[in-house]
């Protein structure tokens, strides 16, 4: 018989934003700017599930803003394995494409085309 692992959601942003998350039970992380989210997005990667060597999270959402300012080469060591996936969420700005560009590579690489780009 196999054992699953759940692995949980997370997101991180101001708390006006994202304290509504938690009533859908994902994981909420409170911060201010890019700079916060990308440290606390370094200590989400580096957790574990317990008694596994596997990272506690499946998804991290973030906000598209805070992504867009997150150093490009931290981004992507941020984003080099499979998990947890990071998506780029709109904020009260609304969306600027950065998350369905970013999506878009996320699901090139794990079926070899990006079936969310448009087709002319």
């Amino acid at each position: 018989m196999s054992k699953t692992t759940n692995h949980d959601l997370a997101i991180i942003g101001p708390k006006d934003i994202v304290l509504g998350f938690k009533a859908i039970g994902v994981c909420t992380h409170f911060t201010e700017n890019a700079e916060q989210t990308l440290e606390t997005l370094q200590k989400l990667k580096a957790e574990t599930i317990e008694g596994k060597d596997l990272c506690r999270y499946a998804i991290i959402f973030i906000l598209e803003s805070d992504a867009k300012a997150i150093p490009q080469d931290e981004y992507k060591k941020i984003t080099a394995d499979a998990l947890p996936a990071i998506i780029a969420l709109p904020g009260p700005e609304g969306a600027t494409g950065f998350g369905l560009d970013r999506l878009g590579e996320i699901v090139e690489k794990a079926i070899g085309s990006n079936i969310l780009k448009e087709r002319s």
